[in-house]
This record gives structure tokens, sequence and C-alpha cells, in this order.
């Protein structure tokens, strides 16, 4: 699959995804061992419909931990 064609889909599924957290969905809620960062595991527990794929492109530094400032990514 070409890269263009999959940023589209990743984009688009985000799109999709994250109905959930706009939704009123905090990082603080997602958080939820209070650690300051956002697991895979944490987020798909908030919002059962994200997929790896998603939760990869936003994970920006690649450390399998959503900041704050990553979730961000994930907020329409």
């Amino acid at each position: 699959m070409s890269k263009r064609l999959t940023a589209a889909v990743l984009m688009g599924s985000l799109a999709v995804s994250t109905a959930a957290l706009a939704q009123g969905m905090s990082f603080e809620a997602v958080d939820a061992d209070q650690d300051g960062y956002v697991t895979f595991e944490e987020i798909s527990a908030a919002n059962p419909t994200m997929t790896e794929d998603i939760f990869q492109a936003a994970d920006v530094n690649r450390d399998s931990l959503l900041d704050p400032e990553e979730f961000t990514i994930l907020q329409p």
C-alpha cells in the first residue's frame, strides 16, 4: 500500500474512532493509573473502537505511550 493511501486510511479511521473521545473523554480520565501517560490498553478500555494503528499514528515519539500532547492528536 502506498504511503499516501496508508496515511489517508489512518486519518479516516482516526476521525471515526475518536468519536468517543470527542464526547468529553479527558486525558486524565483515560490515564487510569495516573502515571502521566496513556497506554493502548488504557485508551482501548475507554474507547473499544480504538485500533493499534491509530494509537501508533498518534504516538509521535514511538515509545508506545501517549503523553498529553500526543493524546490531543486524537481529539477532533
